[in-house]
């Protein structure tokens, strides 16, 4: 596809025999009777077209639709455009690109601002939806934050989880002396007392609890709050400035919500009670277990 700037608005054109039947299009145009007048387009193929200078006809990949005083278009590539028409090709191909770069832009914010309001109710449903992107992240947090409700042996081992990687739970036990011999006879080096690692259950949904996937960064933060923003907002008064940095943002929005759809559903997977029951046999002090059957209480409750 070939993007044109004709001043006011952006035109596509499919194929390069658009170009060619373009009015006004010579492809065999002599550079010394006509002056540049400006840059009206770019291309980029990975078929070569032919230069549409009379004295060039040089096949290239990459080049520019040109308008002469004249209204005569045609096609040149970067080389051929300073060779011929010097400083002044490069004044209009940086104001080009530039000025394309913004129509580009503000088109891309006009397009999103359109469904707007679709995402900002999709966000809502996200976040307040049955056992949704609001109830995952507040009863998540007891187990990745310190006195919320979960012990302290639990987090630690959630935190390492997570730094790891690894979605199985582990505890270590003192090895029978059956179990240190055999280390000891095996070449191990065996330190006292010995201790065996030994797995206690998979985990579902740890991931859930990684700060990419923080549900209120992604719903909250990154999307509902910056939606309002750009409601408020007009694409015809931006400045290049803020306009660059919007047309950027609404780019990510997709992949958010992606995100945050991935977070909620191992949010749910991670928040059950059987799911997260095998903690207990890793508490050190049997006084930290009624607080934790107590937040195990709480999940069942909601999955009711």
């Amino acid at each position: 596809m070939i993007v044109l700037n004709t001043g006011k608005e952006l035109v596509r054109l499919e194929c390069w025999d658009d170009i060619e039947g373009r009015p006004g299009y010579s492809g065999d145009l002599d550079p010394s009777q006509h002056k540049l007048s400006g840059i009206i387009g770019q291309y980029r193929f990975g078929a070569q077209i032919r230069c549409g200078l009379s004295n060039c006809h040089t096949p290239h990949n990459h080049g520019y639709l040109v308008v002469t005083q004249s209204g005569l278009e045609t096609n040149i590539g970067k080389d051929c455009g300073r060779r011929y028409f010097g400083v002044d090709f490069e004044t209009m191909e940086a104001a080009h690109l530039r000025d394309m770069r913004e129509k580009l832009e503000r088109e891309n914010v006009w397009n999103f601002m359109l469904r707007l309001e679709d995402v900002q109710r999709k966000v809502q449903d996200l976040l307040h939806c049955e056992q949704g992107g609001s109830w995952v992240y507040k009863t998540s947090r007891a187990l990745v934050e310190a006195n919320k409700g979960v012990p302290t042996d639990i987090v630690r081992a959630i935190a390492v989880m997570i730094k790891t990687g690894k979605a199985v739970l582990t505890r270590d036990r003192p090895a029978t002396q059956r179990e240190t011999e055999l280390a000891e006879a095996s070449g191990t080096r065996v330190s006292r007392p010995h201790l065996i690692t030994e797995k206690v259950a998979d985990i579902q949904g740890l991931e859930a609890l990684r700060e990419e996937n923080d549900l209120r960064q992604l719903l909250v933060l990154n999307l509902d709050q910056e939606l309002r923003a750009l409601e408020a907002l007009d694409a015809d008064t931006m400045s290049p400035r803020d306009l660059r940095q919007w047309s950027k943002w609404v780019n990510t929005v997709d992949a958010t919500l992606e995100r945050a759809e991935a977070a909620i559903e191992a949010g749910r997977a991670l928040l059950t009670a059987d799911n997260l029951l095998p903690f207990r046999e890793i508490l050190r002090d049997p006084s930290d277990a009624p607080r934790f059957d107590a937040y195990l209480k709480g999940l069942r409750k909601a999955s009711l």
